[in-house]
């Protein structure tokens, strides 16, 4: 009876439409729930799969509705998980992956966050089409990424015909596509600064969850474990927390950031903290140590007063610091130890030592390989060569085929022109986020514009000495690279943010 006075003539057919649309999604959901459902009978020795698969069918069919808030939850699933300390956690595990709670079967190498990120793509590109605009946002450095991209499915094409190994080409590979997806998505769907916070704020929470689930796992290790463990995370997963630190730095020295927010990060910074120095990966400290100067650099842009009151106190305190715990062997003492193998090499311990001895003898093999095959690289799924001989590290399955310094790394594998490529990107990105930080007007935009851009210096220059390219940095990295260079608008409105120099420029003229 309903439906038919809505089909009577002078009924609004726009209330007949969202009738109709309230139906086929409760089709959907009804469906939907049962075919998960008999999907999870079937798995009963699997506890969690089906709350996995529904979750992960969620967020899928979320793109239709919610894409922002979707691309939120992307970002925050993707660095939430960690192979090392959340083996369980699906999300950045192929549904193949039998420690996954999401494991279906030995021949199903798609993971849930290609799942995801594929949907997106294609969901956006759609409703842009159909709304009369272009499919996606390119911004700033979209051309250049998709000229890497390209040179990402040549360098496949070259190792696997070349005879390469298709397992770890598909290792290699797969991670270096989700940077210019999670771009894509990001400058197409983010246009506002508060929609950005929104997108750094899920960011920031997906680390401090790791770090929890990570003290939960090194809860349950022995006493034994504990003390044979040389690391805890996975190798990429120090330089997110990175990220979290200077967001927190920035939000306790930028002004008009709220008490609140200050409050909350650094609570939570205490269980990031502690994992960050039981990981002890040295290259994140001195990453970490140069976003700091630069971070004092943008003090003294925009607030000269607070820089000349944190920079000397800050100097002494890390001074302090490093002669307290100069020859320390403590946790605590770790980013002492960082420091020193930049500054006094020869004072290192026999571990750290051998550890720049492997490193050293590495990157003569890298320069080697790469003058071999400057232009065109080796390609994706051949090993690097080896002149000179290395310490067995085996226990990394793929030593062979990714180096430490995973910047090279991109040469051989892509060659010059995906090396160029990317290493304009980078630059370009730092770039145009430097002026976009002297720009921000104070406050939480401020703190997501350093944050941003500062991540992407802190990425470059830790590529250059440890591996980096997984899955969860190369969503961050896209992140970060869409928001420093972007020139999205306040709250949405077409005016955009000006900074104190700003207000000032039109005095200054007048006086000239």
């Amino acid at each position: 009876m309903r439906l038919a006075a809505l089909l009577q003539p002078g009924i609004n057919r726009q209330r007949l439409e969202q009738h109709l649309q309230w139906l086929a999604t409760y089709l959907i959901v009804l469906l939907g729930g049962l075919a998960v459902a008999a999907f999870a009978f079937k798995r009963a020795y699997q506890p969690y799969f089906g709350v996995a698969l529904a979750a992960l069918i969620l967020v899928i069919c979320s793109w239709v509705y919610r894409p922002r808030q979707t691309l939120n939850a992307t970002v925050f699933l993707a660095l939430v998980g960690d192979i090392v300390t959340v083996g369980w956690f699906p999300f950045n595990k192929n549904l193949s992956s039998r420690e996954s709670i999401l494991f279906i079967s030995d021949g199903v190498s798609l993971s849930p966050l290609e799942l995801v990120l594929l949907s997106g793509l294609a969901v956006v590109s759609l409703r842009a089409v159909a709304a009369g605009r272009s499919p996606l946002s390119l911004g700033a450095v979209g051309r250049p990424l998709l000229l890497f991209t390209a040179c990402v499915f040549l360098g496949l094409a070259r190792g696997l015909l070349a005879g390469g190994d298709f397992r770890a080409a598909m290792y290699e590979m797969r991670p270096l596509l989700y940077l210019p997806i999670v771009y894509l998505l990001a400058t197409t769907l983010i246009s506002t600064r508060r929609q950005q916070r929104h997108l750094v704020t899920a960011a920031v929470a997906a680390v401090a969850v790791q770090s929890l689930l990570s003290l939960d796992y090194l809860r349950d290790l022995d006493g034994a474990q504990r003390e044979a463990l040389e690391s805890l995370t996975a190798h990429g997963a120090s330089i997110s927390a990175n990220f979290f630190f200077i967001v927190l730095l920035a939000s306790l020295t930028y002004r008009n950031v709220s008490a609140q927010q200050r409050i909350i990060l650094l609570v939570v910074a205490v269980p990031v903290f502690w994992v960050y120095l039981v990981s002890q990966r040295r290259a994140a400290v001195i990453t970490l140590g140069v976003a700091i100067v630069l971070l004092c650099v943008s003090l003294f842009w925009r607030q000269r007063n607070t820089f000349w009151k944190v920079t000397p106190a800050l100097t002494l305190v890390m001074v302090g610091y490093l002669g307290a715990f100069w020859t320390s062997e403590a946790s605590i003492a770790f980013p002492a130890q960082a420091v020193k193998t930049v500054i006094a090499p020869d004072d290192l311990s026999t571990k750290d030592a051998s550890s720049d001895i492997y490193r050293v003898l590495e990157n003569i093999n890298v320069h080697s390989t790469i003058q071999a095959s400057p232009v065109l690289g080796l390609g994706f799924g051949q090993a690097f060569y080896r002149p000179y001989r290395l310490p067995d590290i085996s226990r990394f399955e793929f030593n062979a085929y990714v180096p430490h310094n995973s910047f090279l790394w991109i040469w051989i594998k892509t060659g010059f022109v995906g090396f160029a490529s990317m290493l304009y990107v980078l630059a370009r990105s730092v770039s145009l986020g430097a002026g976009r930080v002297r720009e921000s007007a104070d406050g939480p935009d401020a703190v997501v514009s350093i944050a941003a851009t500062l991540f992407v210096v802190m990425y470059a220059i830790y590529t250059y000495v440890d591996v980096a390219w997984g899955s969860n940095n190369m969503v961050l990295l896209g992140v970060a690279i869409a928001i420093a260079t972007s020139r999205a608008q306040v709250s949405g409105s077409s005016v955009p943010s000006r900074s104190p120099l700003d207000e000032r420029r039109p005095a200054l003229v007048a006086s000239k």
